[in-house]
């Protein structure tokens, strides 16, 4: 069974259960079975586990908070991920506003009904009284970090490493009256990120915020795609100061695109997330799949050339292994090709044509040529044109040619004034050649297509 597969299947019968997002890690590592009449979008553990917020405990921290006092604790030794946010004074340049202060309060603890959580039940035992642990003034307004604990208990839609008083968070930013609103809260959830930043928004300004933990930490405002085929993220390090970190976001960043990161990065960085915002917040609607062709009945293989039979068996894990092992490792969620092209090119090296869709991010098209020695190739294809009459077309190094694709058309190419080629359904290899056009055919459509 391959990752998506497994994901989608998690998602489809256990929706409502959060699930850890290193199931299938460790799942893989006992094993993998090959199953490939679908391949499903690879979020299904993600959809359960992105309707919780914490779950990994934070080193001691620097922040410090304003004191109030509790009517309870938690048990000595016990994991709080935020409970360092209880222990001393207000922090930020608005700690002295006892106006804005109890505006902060009041938001908090009228924002029950309406979080995300609260069918949870982490309301419903509250303990002592909330606390501001930071409040300041940011690019986009003012805005505040509350804290307060709760005796959590298990639940029907709720998952706990234990029961007993632990520590809730509230993220406070601009509401659209000027008055503070809490924008996301969050909870000790087991198996997943720890929400340390949020984002805060006034007119066309926006800022993040970002809760000091202890540990280095650094931002990324989105993924690049590089020419070889790979996909990553840059950190900038973060400068704390009174407990938190300010940035301010550029005009029309996609908050779908952010991420946090321990530093240095390593093959686990989503242990830190934005709780309303981010690659782990995106809205994600279930059963929305946004790669460019997935209703298929089975898996499909569409032969690109003459004499590549052998290559059919093998075609999908030719593909998927090359673009999966260069694909960012910092990706909460990732859907593999439905389809795969596979071929012989000019100088007898193996062609395998498919698209990968990380996180939020559209998905895109890649060739794999591996030559005749072994040594893989990835060009990328880039972003395909839905509505184009050849949405894919990956012109290939080395001379090689172009791979071009189009889900239920006959494809056939010529060079010039030349006559077509004998057509083939699905995807094509289109030999190097002076002034070379794919004719594409639908129904009783037809388009030719100049190749560049």
């Amino acid at each position: 069974m391959t990752d998506t597969e497994l994901k989608d299947r998690l998602s489809a019968t256990v929706v409502d259960v959060e699930a850890p997002p290193d199931l299938l890690d460790r799942a893989r590592s006992g094993g993998r079975t090959r199953l490939r009449r679908r391949r499903f979008l690879a979020l299904g553990a993600s959809l359960a586990a992105v309707a919780a917020a914490g779950g990994v405990a934070a080193t001691t921290s620097t922040l410090r908070g304003r004191s109030d006092d509790l009517a309870a604790t938690p048990a000595p030794g016990a994991t709080d991920p935020y409970g360092f946010l209880m222990t001393s004074p207000t922090r930020g340049d608005l700690a002295g506003d006892e106006e804005y202060l109890d505006q902060v309060l009041a938001a908090w603890r009228g924002s029950h009904r309406k979080s995300a959580n609260h069918y949870r039940g982490i309301f419903d035992r509250l303990q002592g009284r909330p606390k501001v642990v930071w409040a300041g003034t940011t690019p986009a307004g003012r805005a505040a970090i509350v804290a307060q604990y709760s005796d959590l208990r298990h639940h029907e839609d709720i998952q706990l490493d234990r029961e007993g008083v632990q520590t809730l968070v509230g993220f406070v930013g601009e509401g659209k009256d000027g008055r503070p609103t809490v924008v996301a809260d969050s909870y000790p959830a087991p198996g997943v990120s720890l929400d340390a930043g949020f984002v805060t928004t006034q007119g066309e300004n926006q800022a993040l915020v970002v809760l000091d933990t202890g540990k280095r930490t650094g931002w990324s405002p989105g993924r690049h795609y590089n020419a070889q085929g790979g996909s990553g993220r840059e950190y900038t390090p973060l400068r704390f100061e009174n407990g938190v970190s300010v940035v301010a976001l550029p005009p029309g960043t996609d908050l779908a695109d952010l991420a946090l990161s321990v530093l240095p990065t390593s093959k686990d960085s989503s242990s830190l997330s934005i709780a309303n915002g981010g690659v782990n917040r995106a809205p994600i609607e279930q059963g929305k799949d946004e790669r460019l062709w997935t209703d298929f009945p089975e898996f499909a293989l569409w032969p690109m050339t003459e004499s590549a039979d052998s290559l059919r068996g093998t075609a999908a894990d030719q593909f998927d292994g090359p673009v999966s092992a260069a694909r960012d490792p910092d990706t909460y969620a990732f859907a593999m090709s439905l389809w795969t092209g596979y071929g012989v090119t000019a100088d007898k090296s193996h062609l395998f044509l498919g698209e990968i869709r990380l996180d939020n991010d559209p998905t895109r098209t890649y060739a794999v040529l591996k030559s005749r020695s072994g040594r893989i190739t990835i060009t990328p294809g880039g972003v395909p044109d839905r509505d184009a009459a050849l949405p894919v077309s990956i012109k290939l190094p080395g001379g090689q040619g172009w791979a071009v694709a189009q889900r239920d058309a006959d494809l056939s190419y010529r060079f010039g004034a030349g006559s077509w080629s004998k057509p083939r359904q699905n995807a094509l290899l289109v030999p190097a050649g002076p002034a070379a056009e794919v004719k594409v055919v639908q129904g009783d459509k037809e388009t030719v297509v100049t190749l560049r």
